[in-house]
């Protein structure tokens, strides 16, 4: 995430399959959230996992966790921070679905 106005777009194709690396470098957690999807907990600090599907998930302070997902319509998702105060800050971005080719 960057700072506030200055996101840069996750672009992906409908249909495909990605994997999101979640890095909190921060000393506050992060309850992340991706609207339209759901997707699978994979791994954890670098430990591959068999998470649970989920829509929205907990990182820890100086944590990183991945998830993993099938883009689903095609649109501009919301990828974002479910703490309203750290929403504000600009701690959110685009999760752009794509037409398939």
């Amino acid at each position: 995430m960057t700072e506030k106005g200055q996101h840069q777009p996750i672009i992906v194709r409908s249909g495909e399959r990605v994997v999101l690396s979640l890095h909190n470098t921060s000393m506050m957690a992060h309850p992340m959230h991706l609207h339209g999807h759901v997707f699978q907990v994979v791994g954890l600090n670098g430990r591959r996992v068999a998470g649970a599907l989920r829509e929205t998930v907990h990182v820890p302070p100086m944590s990183m966790v991945d998830v993993a997902l099938d883009a689903g319509e095609a649109a501009r998702w919301m990828l974002h921070c479910h703490h309203m105060p750290h929403l504000a800050t600009g701690i959110m971005t685009e999760f752009a679905v794509t037409a398939s080719a």
